[in-house]
């Protein structure tokens, strides 16, 4: 594809991932989600959270959001300046949205 992130997807030391071609639909980030080396370790919390999205937030599913906020991921801007701290965000392999 040869397209190059906007964004690195940090949680502390580990790459999670990057999001490339990122448009804003307000008050929405949306992109494209790349997983990187620390993914496997995150994908099954950003599951979680997924399917709480997909059931319209069920109270029983409430603590997968929290653990996803809790995390706090860093978005750092690949070509420089100051990082972000969404504070929610959403990441699937291929698709991506957050807010700050």
């Amino acid at each position: 594809m040869g397209e190059t992130a906007a964004y690195e997807v940090w949680h502390g030391d580990s790459l999670v991932g990057s999001l490339c071609d990122v448009s804003v639909d307000q008050p929405w980030f949306l992109g494209r989600f790349v997983p990187g080396a620390g993914w496997a370790e995150l994908s099954p919390l950003f599951a979680a959270q997924e399917e709480a999205r997909r059931e319209q937030f069920p109270e029983h599913l409430s603590g997968a959001l929290a653990a996803v906020r809790d995390l706090g991921v860093e978005l750092r801007p690949v070509a420089g300046g100051d990082s972000i701290r969404p504070w929610m965000i959403y990441l699937t392999e291929g698709r991506a949205s957050f807010r700050y």
